[in-house]
């Protein structure tokens, strides 16, 4: 049977692409259609009329989007499509009576996790009755409920999504969302998760086995994915030891199917956050964290119902902080219940925190909630199941938050807001250092992009608030100050626009010349800043020993939104990046390493290299051996830090080079290690595009011995965080950017909460 099914996708849309899994192992047809918003309702009606398809399912997650699919509904059957509609997704189980009520379009609502439920509606078509977990009409108009579909409890045996291809890519380096648990073991007041277990039955959390997950990561590694965004709510899990041994298990997986260099991000709450955990993580390729800090005061946590403290918040920051992971999170600067003086403590706190990416936004009522139950209790809830709403206890609150969201619409809420900036100058900067080897400057450039960008929105949310305490002298002079700071955000906006621009351009430039030869310009870059002196400077001189080896550096656009979808921010990938000019090959997809053990993995051993290798010939003419004393300083300004990027557990090993007349090396060999053949290959690609020239040693082979600890050494330089020049608390401490406007970049990852 020919299915069609109808969602959103900015970003990989897992819901949707695990049914189309389901359905095409069942042995189905299915047409996917893309509905991202209500300028695409003629396209996506006439493309699902076309479709012909005896059924169709919408996913109906979004509570702001629920009328444009019932928009959708009822245009397609304008067009004459007379198939069997269902609908599924969060909003549509919570509301399938009304669906089935007021939209005559649908004839049916799949309520709970919907894999099962419509591959046997599709086997069923014409008798929806027999189907669990379905909410249908029959003939007489009659609303029936029936039995409710059994979770699947083992989610290894399910299919496995359909990936959108071609893939999304960062700085040429393609991604997949990855999914590797469903549920959640929290319940937090606002949040939707656990009220969709509870309508839906069935255990609230459940794993797949990391042998599973190591699977999908190695069959879409093979497929040239590097990068996986973990859509787990719970990608930790209980306590730090499960959560070692969860990972130990998916890193050994993972180096059984000869997994290379990846990276990877996850969600995680602060008080999950454990240093040494972390650190693990990191080594075996975690980038980036969406942490679920929430609020900035005791106060608001606790009516949030999150179950962490204010000091695990900070905790938390400090640590990713230290391990420099690409780490952002959102603020729900207004509840219910806050007080002005709640707001602007919130605000302290961001000002306190300015160092990662974050946006802030409004707490929002989605049905089923301990909060919509509440605030339904009092009285309070405005709206309906459409939409809800609410006003603040506290006036000035509510007024704050009324001035502060026409005011700040375009930078925190539009499709080119400064703060999705911020994420996407960041995570691809922690992409660059991750993939092509970091340079300290751009970091630095990045680092104080993000601090700047922050302290300027706390500066204008104080002044807000102080505004607001001191009152207005009527609605006149109320809409004239807001207009006022609408146009000087606005004006900033443009300022910091460019600055963001430039980034990102240094960023793609420096990937295109690190992609291609003339990555030893940038060595050379590197020897001329002094790092070949820095590397050879005594062990005492180097940052104390923790006890765990250093890992080495590790590193997805909303539409134009509403406050109310801004509750998390979920990764959509950019377009591609224009190539370089002279790009006349495609660059082959970054293969850094292959993952190894990190520092608490035990008995797992790297895997074995590949034995069928040929090994690569020396020329005949052996050169005379020089004493490698004068050469080794640029050598360690040139090679060292790939090699500890690369070389990871550490290990002693030897590097041969011979060096012609001209400073180039004709030929390189790694002895004393035991490589995976294509890691070795890459390692001595590299070696032979080192370019001595500038060094006057003389020519000839050069034997360096390289010792375990000196690799320990330089990763450890390379991944420490360098605080002697402090950033600025001030935006009037640093040079202003320039003032003329320009254009602003692709946005950066989205998050958005489940609704």
């Amino acid at each position: 049977m020919r299915i069609a099914l109808v969602g959103a996708e900015f970003e990989e849309n897992l819901a949707v692409r695990y049914l189309r899994g389901a359905l095409e192992a069942a042995g189905h047809e299915v047409v996917q259609i893309v509905y991202n918003g209500i300028d695409e309702l003629e396209r996506a009606a006439r493309e699902l009329a076309a479709a012909d398809a005896p059924l169709a399912g919408l996913s109906m997650v979004f509570t702001h989007r629920a009328r444009q699919f019932a928009t959708l509904a009822r245009r397609v059957r304008d067009l004459g499509w007379r198939g069997h509609l269902t609908a599924g997704g969060h909003f549509a189980a919570f509301n399938a009576e009304l669906l089935l009520r007021d939209v005559s379009a649908f004839d049916s609502i799949v309520r709970g996790e919907g894999e099962g439920p419509l591959v046997r509606l599709a086997a069923q078509l014409d008798d929806p009755g027999a189907v669990e977990g379905l909410v249908w009409r029959d003939g007489a108009g009659r609303i029936v409920s029936n039995p409710p579909a059994a979770k699947p409890a083992d989610l290894d045996a399910l299919p496995r999504p359909v990936h959108r291809k071609p893939y999304d890519r960062y700085l040429g380096v393609a991604i997949a969302n990855v999914l590797g648990s469903r549920g959640c073991t929290h319940a937090c007041a606002f949040c939707s998760i656990a009220a969709w277990h509870a309508l839906c039955g069935g255990a609230r959390f459940r794993t797949r086995s990391p042998a599973n997950v190591a699977d999908e990561l190695a069959a879409l590694y093979r497929d040239g994915v590097r990068i996986f965004n973990f859509h787990d709510d719970n990608f930790l899990l209980g306590t730090r030891e499960d959560s070692f041994a969860r990972a130990r298990e998916l890193e050994a997986e993972l180096i059984a199917r000869g997994v290379g260099r990846i990276a990877f991000a996850i969600k995680a709450r602060p008080d999950e956050v454990d240093e040494e955990l972390f650190a693990y993580l990191k080594s075996i390729g975690l980038f980036r964290v969406f942490l679920g800090v929430e609020a900035g005061t005791a106060e608001a946590l606790r009516r949030l119902g999150r179950g962490q403290t204010l000091l695990d918040n900070v905790r938390a920051l400090r640590i990713v902080d230290r391990l420099d992971i690409h780490t952002c999170f959102n603020l729900l600067l207004y509840n219910p219940d806050s007080t002005l003086e709640d707001v602007a403590a919130n605000v302290a706190f961001l000002r306190d925190h300015p160092r990662n990416p974050m946006n802030f936004c409004r707490t929002e009522i989605y049905a089923g909630t301990p909060l919509e139950r509440r605030l339904r209790a009092q009285g309070r809830l405005l709206g309906d199941a459409w939409g809800y709403d609410y006003r603040i206890r506290d006036p000035r609150a509510e007024q704050a938050f009324q001035l502060g969201f026409a005011a700040f619409r375009a930078r925190n809420y539009g499709e080119h807001g400064l703060h999705h900036t911020t994420m996407r100058v960041d995570y691809e900067h922690q992409l660059l250092a991750h993939f092509f080897g970091r340079d300290e400057t751009l970091r630095r450039r990045v680092k104080a992009f993000v601090v700047d960008a922050n302290l300027d929105t706390c500066g204008f949310l104080e002044e807000l608030l102080e505004r607001v305490a001191r009152g207005f002298d009527g609605e006149a002079d109320e809409r004239a100050w807001v207009e006022g700071l609408t146009q000087r955000i606005g004006e900033a906006d443009e300022r910091f626009a460019a600055g963001a621009e430039r980034i990102l351009a240094d960023l793609r430039e420096t990937v295109a010349a690190r992609r291609s030869p003339s990555h030893r310009a940038w060595m050379r870059k590197a020897a001329a800043a002094g790092l070949a002196a820095t590397l050879a400077a005594s062990p005492a001189a180097c940052k104390k020993d923790t006890g765990t080896s250093h890992p080495s550096e590790m590193i997805p656009a909303p539409e134009d939104v509403s406050y109310t979808q801004m509750c998390e921010m979920a990764a959509v990938p950019p377009e591609p990046p224009t190539p370089p000019p002279d790009a006349g090959t495609t660059a082959p997809e970054p293969d850094a390493g292959t993952i190894t053990p990190g520092p608490d993995a035990g008995a797992v051993q790297p895997a074995a290299p590949d034995a069928g290798a040929t090994p690569e010939a020396a020329p005949d003419a052996v050169p005379e051996t020089i004493d490698p004393t004068a050469l080794r300083p640029a050598f360690d300004a040139l090679a060292m830090s790939r090699l500890a990027d690369e070389i990871v557990p550490s290990d002693d090993l030897q590097v041969e080079l011979w060096v012609d007349a001209a400073g180039h090396v004709s030929y390189a060999a790694l002895h004393r290690i035991t490589l995976r053949a294509e890691r070795k290959q890459a390692l001595l690609e590299f070696l032979r595009t080192l370019d001595f020239s500038g060094s006057a040693a003389p020519a000839g082979r050069y034997l360096f011995d390289v010792t375990r600890r000196q690799l320990d050494e330089v990763r450890e330089l390379n991944t420490q965080i360098f605080e002697e020049a402090p950033y600025p608390t001030q935006m009037h401490e640093r040079a202003p950017y320039p003032t003329h406007p320009s254009e602003m970049v692709a946005p950066p990852p989205e998050f958005q909460k489940k609704k």
